[in-house]
């Protein structure tokens, strides 16, 4: 599924946060799950082996984040992250230092739309580029990701 992504900077969620018209939460990509795992509030060896048993994949895990993240990255005191399929996602993830900011590019309660030309003049008013995706890439069709959510005692389905 096509998406934006943002550094996680103050500047850069604001305007992410316009792009998408709502305050958040984002998820966050990163770019290993070493990433992943120093977003974390606590790090068991369950929800270690929950992160290597999924990434890189189509699953976001949402588990309890560590103090200091940004509040649109937040919620409840969680955090969803995933380390992505595409190896070039996780490439920018890697130059960025090593999460991204990220949303799906649909408006607030509406289906996603594929690239048009109001849609691409949306992404040049609010975005700093774009990557165009190889044609007949199989992530434009794709549906969203699994979210699960960790907990101590177990796992919870969130979306499907």
């Amino acid at each position: 599924m096509p998406g934006a992504a943002a550094l996680p900077r103050p500047d850069a969620l604001r305007r992410l946060q316009r792009f998408k018209g709502r305050r958040g939460p984002f998820l966050l990509l990163a770019a290993d799950v070493r990433a992943a795992l120093r977003l974390a509030r606590r790090r068991p060896p369950s929800l270690h082996r929950m992160m290597r048993e999924h990434w890189p994949g189509p699953v976001t895990l949402a588990f309890p984040a560590r103090p200091g993240l940004p509040g649109t990255c937040l919620r409840r005191g969680r955090v969803a992250v995933r380390v992505d399929a595409e190896a070039g996602v996780r490439c920018l993830c890697r130059l960025a230092g090593g999460l991204l900011v990220s949303t799906s590019l649909n408006r607030r309660g509406r289906p996603t739309e594929m690239p048009t030309r109001r849609l691409r003049w949306r992404w040049r008013r609010h975005l700093d580029g774009a990557l165009p995706a190889a044609a007949g890439d199989a992530s434009r069709r794709r549906a969203p990701s699994t979210v699960l959510e960790w907990r101590p005692g177990g796992v919870r389905k969130l979306r499907p």
